[in-house]
């Protein structure tokens, strides 16, 4: 550790008894003028090994940094590389920013990229389909250029590079010895796992510095004891309070709640393949079955806003404003019901048991479906027998949650709705069929737009793919997600993503 940081330390090690006094419920002005903050997270940033980072995971602490970030609308943003240029089909040559130093004080160089996506291919082995890339294709060109060679052409590289998992670490970062080594605003000064990580701002940081001395990342997983640390002033920022404490919290005056939407929906997926789901008459009558802005209001507590599409309206591409939704309407529902074929048979509503009050949004499925003559049953199962049954096309509909955690958020649309894509594949190559995916004129426009590097095309590709679906009622859109963050009054700077992993906390202050 660098000179500087001793002496940080020790300004910090007297700083520590006031902020023991903090936890204590006895915080004042003055205890604020320490510099320090409590965040509870309900992700243990400790959980398993994580040799590959030095002991903690990538997301939250904004320890570790990728090459992309992510900025609030969603679009990529040169970080720790200032620039990037497709040189081929398949190569990619990043140009390095060239001020950055690492927490041990060493400047980041081409060789520490090359080396962090090879120790990253290295330990997950999945790593190498998700990036496209092998062992061997990294090459530093100079100290500051670094090139990619992907195993097939791969346009949105840079946004799937855009990922807390593709963080930029110092090969000295060493598990054993709880040595974490990025470039971020915040360096780790000490780790007790499954308890907390703390931090201390990065003197030498080469963006805008952090405005507190001290950050500590508290695990507090379960969310109810999150919102009462929160209310007794244990913590300063609590994430994801329970729904059901955010309007209590936004009525208490020594706490504010922050909200930002995501780029997560929630939504019922049809078998379009499976009787009697396979009759788009029978899938609109379900849609104007159900009515999302009650449901939001009711089991989601208002966090959230009723869905138009499955793609969250926070990725640029997203159709949300190019669609008319199925009112709710139970007559005409039941009219629709009437003239499809359904002649009674019983749906199967398949959810996974870690779905956040998903199996309240499925019992209003459930009875919105019995309000128009459809009978149904919920299936709810284990996260892994749900994603089997899912892919088997065992259910009429599948009740699930997702969105992109990365700046590339071509995937989502891919992998649900294309015929090859992960959900569709096995049922697409083994019967010709697949769950969710609608036919060869909307797999072509995913693969257009997949394969464009031009946002416009992109975009009406990918708009278009989504009326088709929408027109042939491929889902029940039912809700976009909003992350929410309570902390107190006398906290300012609070910079929550869209991607809540990519939450920064460098402007935070007193």
């Amino acid at each position: 550790m660098t000179r500087n940081k001793f002496k940080r330390r020790e300004v910090l090690g007297s700083a520590a008894a006031i902020g023991v006094m903090s936890i204590a419920g006895c915080a004042d002005d003055s205890d604020s003028a320490d510099g320090s903050a409590r965040i509870a997270i309900d992700d243990d940033p400790t959980r398993e090994d994580w040799n590959l980072y030095g002991g903690v995971t990538p997301y939250w602490t904004n320890i570790l940094e990728p090459l992309v970030w992510v900025n609030e609308e969603m679009e990529l943003t040169p970080w720790l590389a200032t620039d990037w240029e497709q040189t081929s089909e398949t190569t990619w040559e990043f140009e390095l920013r060239e001020d950055v130093q690492f927490h041990n004080d060493e400047e980041m160089t081409a060789d520490d990229v090359v080396f962090s996506f090879e120790a990253l291919l290295e330990e997950h082995v999945w790593a190498a389909g998700w990036l496209q890339i092998e062992s061997g294709s990294i090459e530093a060109l100079d100290d500051h250029t670094v090139e990619f060679t992907n195993t097939a052409p791969f346009p949105v590289f840079p946004g799937t590079i855009a990922h807390n998992m593709a963080c930029i670490q110092h090969p000295d970062r060493d598990h054993s010895d709880d040595l974490v080594i990025g470039t971020g605003p915040f360096q780790v000064d000490e780790i007790v796992p499954q308890q907390e990580v703390r931090t201390t701002a990065f003197e030498d940081y080469w963006n805008d510095g952090a405005q507190l001395e001290e950050l500590t990342f508290e695990v507090i997983e379960d969310p109810n004891t999150r919102a009462i640390a929160l209310t007794n002033d244990e913590i300063d920022v609590g994430m994801s309070p329970p729904r059901s404490q955010v309007a209590t919290l936004e009525d208490n005056d020594s706490i504010v709640v922050a909200r930002q939407e995501t780029a997560d929906a929630g939504f019922a997926g049809f078998n379009i393949h499976r009787s009697p789901t396979d009759d788009a008459t029978l899938r609109r009558a379900l849609n104007h079955a159900v009515d999302q802005e009650l449901l939001v209001d009711t089991i989601l507590e208002g966090v959230g806003n009723p869905a138009r599409g499955p793609i969250s309206p926070i990725i640029f591409w997203s159709a949300h404003d190019e669609i008319d939704p199925y009112e709710h309407d139970e007559e005409l529902a039941a009219e629709l019901v009437e003239e499809s074929a359904y002649d009674g048979e019983t749906l199967d509503i398949l959810l996974p048991n870690d779905l956040v009050d998903g199996r309240e949004i499925a019992q209003v499925l459930l009875d919105a479906f019995d309000g128009v003559g459809v009978d149904a049953e919920i299936v709810q199962v284990e996260r892994a027998q749900f994603s089997e049954m899912e892919r088997d096309g065992e259910a009429h509909l599948n009740l699930d949650a997702g969105g992109s955690n990365s700046g590339d958020a071509d995937y989502i649309i891919y992998e649900w709705f294309h015929s090859e894509g992960d959900v569709n594949q096995r049922l697409y190559e083994d019967e010709g069929t697949g769950i969710h995916n609608v036919g060869d004129e909307v797999d072509s426009l995913i693969e257009t737009g997949f394969q464009t590097i031009d946002p416009d095309e992109k975009e009406a590709a990918f708009v278009e793919a989504q009326q088709i679906m929408h027109e042939e009622a491929v889902t029940i859109p039912i809700y976009y997600n909003e992350f929410v963050a309570g902390h107190a009054a006398d906290v300012e700077g609070i910079d929550l993503a869209p991607i809540p992993q990519f939450s920064r906390w460098t402007s935070l202050e007193y």
